[in-house]
């Protein structure tokens, strides 16, 4: 192989690195824009939802009863325990 083919093979082959990295980025960049999206529309749905749920406890002693229960038997945080025990939910 001449020095000139070992050039334009060594020049490839950068290039072909210097693709990869940029398609690395765009992937990483990809990933994090649609983990941030889960993760805001998890906060909306648990927002929908947990309102839904106040509302109706609200309204049905028996349902609000019933969600209690599902409360107790949840593993919670000691500051969530107690925030809920303060509002009447524990």
């Amino acid at each position: 192989m001449t020095a000139n083919n070992e050039n334009k093979t060594d020049q490839r082959l950068q290039a072909l690195k210097d693709r990869r990295a940029s398609v690395d980025a765009a992937l990483r960049a990809e990933r994090e824009k649609r983990k941030a999206i889960e993760q805001r529309e998890n906060g909306r749905l648990t927002g929908i939802v947990g309102r839904a749920l106040l509302a109706e406890g609200k309204q049905t002693p028996e349902f609000a009863a019933m969600l209690k229960g599902v409360l107790r038997n949840t593993t919670l945080s000691e500051s969530d325990r107690r925030f809920l025990q303060s509002k009447d939910w524990l």
